[in-house]
C-alpha cells in the first residue's frame, strides 16, 4: 500500500468524529469500509494511531503525531491549488509564528492559511513555551501558540 492524502482524511476524520462509525457517515463511507481502510493504514504504519473502546477511539501517543503530520499535510496539499498568481507572490504578507509541537499546531495552520490565503505563514518549532515569549518580546515572531 502507498500512503495518499485519502487515507490522511481517514485518519482526521476519525479523529475529530472519536468513533469509526461517526467519521464513516461524516464521509458518506460505510463503517466497515473505514475499519477496514483503518487496519490497511495501521498496517502500513506498523502501529496502532488509535485505541478502540466502547465509547470510540482514543489517539495514542503515535497517533497524535500521525494525525497532527497529517493535517499539516493536507493543509499544504489544498493550499497548493490557491497559490496566487506570479505577481502577486510579491504583495503577500508573511506571518511569523512561534509553536510548540502539539496537536493544535497543524489545525491551527489549515484553518489560517484558509482564511488568510494572501498571507504566507512561517512556523518556528520550538521545545519550551518561555522560548515563544522571548521571541515575541524580540520581535522575531508576530504570534505563538503553545498547548
Amino acid at each position: 500500500m502507498e500512503l495518499e492524502l485519502r487515507h490522511l482524511r481517514v485518519l482526521c476524520a476519525i479523529a475529530d468524529a472519536g468513533s469509526v462509525g461517526r467519521a464513516a457517515a461524516e464521509l458518506g463511507y460505510s463503517q466497515p469500509a473505514v475499519s477496514t481502510q483503518l487496519r490497511r493504514i495501521e498496517r502500513y504504519f506498523g502501529e496502532p494511531v488509535f485505541e478502540r473502546g466502547p465509547a470510540g477511539v482514543q489517539l495514542t501517543p503515535y497517533g497524535f503525531e500521525v494525525v497532527a503530520s497529517a493535517r499539516d499535510v493536507l493543509a499544504r496539499a489544498d493550499a497548493i491549488g490557491r497559490r496566487p498568481a506570479a505577481g502577486a507572490v510579491a504583495a503577500r504578507r508573511t506571518l511569523r509564528v512561534a509553536a510548540t509541537n502539539s496537536p493544535m499546531l497543524a489545525g491551527m495552520v489549515s484553518g489560517l492559511r484558509a482564511r488568510m490565503a494572501d498571507v504566507s505563514l512561517a512556523v518556528n518549532s520550538v521545545y519550551a513555551s518561555s522560548r515563544i515569549v522571548e521571541l515575541l518580546e524580540e520581535g522575531a515572531v508576530d504570534a505563538g501558540l503553545a498547548a
